[in-house]
């Protein structure tokens, strides 16, 4: 996604992938001129790559030049450039970059700052991203309820179904729309690349806590159901109370959805 943008507006990218038999993390000489040439250098990596190369990345880069990491997870990454004085700067695209940037939103950490930092931050917004600046150990705590909690949901509810032993082709049948909505959601993470949602899985600090709380709310629920309508009504009430002053909004986005699976 990046490069194509860069590439857009006209500057030279040129990609260094291990399916070439480059390695970033003893660079041979090739990749070590082209790192030393380069401005903006994007380690785009598993964690266990970035975390072990960044080092010999950033050693033969110019003093000025940004490294950008694009890590699902940024607190350990942090701690590996705590010692370092030149620009690196975190991405975390909250969607697939296939969809394309412009109105969607990227969060944004700052690891050391500096003009070339400042000037990617820039790019970004000038393409159209929703830029969200935040700290690597927030960023971990609130991609652990986006993404962690979120994929574990859909998870759980596909081995529900399973489980049930649902017919696909009666449930397609007669799917009501947030039925549709989910097993949509359902086929977009099944359908995915295993280790990158494993990722958001395990390399997350705070995973397993998003985790624990979704198998507490499930209980609570069972428990509504088995009390009066009073008990229900503040299982509701409680749940909404995460929307915060967007309830309208997301409410507005949900009967918008609703009237395209009609169609």
């Amino acid at each position: 996604m990046l490069a194509k943008r860069w590439r857009a507006d006209g500057a030279v990218v040129d990609v260094v992938d291990a399916a070439d038999g480059d390695d970033v993390h003893a660079p041979d000489e090739r990749v070590t001129g082209l790192l030393r040439a380069a401005d903006v250098v994007v380690l785009a990596v598993p964690e266990y790559v970035a975390l072990t190369a960044v080092g010999a990345v950033r050693a033969r880069m110019q003093p000025s030049a940004v490294l950008i990491e694009t890590l699902s997870v940024k607190s350990r990454f942090a701690s590996a450039v705590a010692g370092t004085d030149a620009p690196v700067v975190g991405v975390n695209p909250m969607f697939a970059p296939a969809l394309g940037l412009p109105g969607r939103a990227v969060a944004v950490v700052v690891h050391h700052g500096g003009p070339a930092v400042d000037e990617f931050v820039a790019d970004l917004r000038r393409w159209g991203g929703r830029v969200q600046v935040t700290s690597a150990d927030h960023h971990d705590r609130l991609c652990a309820a986006l993404q962690a909690l979120t994929h574990a949901t859909v998870l759980a509810f596909g081995w529900a179904l399973a489980d049930l032993d649902v017919d696909a082709d009666e449930a397609a049948a007669m799917a009501t729309p947030p039925f549709a909505t989910m097993s949509a959601l359902l086929a977009r993470v099944t359908g995915g690349t295993p280790e990158v949602y494993r990722d958001v899985q395990t390399a997350n600090p705070y995973a397993s806590a998003a985790r624990d709380a979704l198998t507490r709310a499930v209980s609570r629920v069972s428990d509504a159901a088995v009390g009066d309508t009073g008990d229900f009504a503040a299982l509701l009430a409680r749940a909404r109370v995460p929307l915060g002053d967007h309830d309208d909004e997301y409410a507005a986005l949900c009967a918008r959805l609703f009237e395209d699976l009609a169609r």
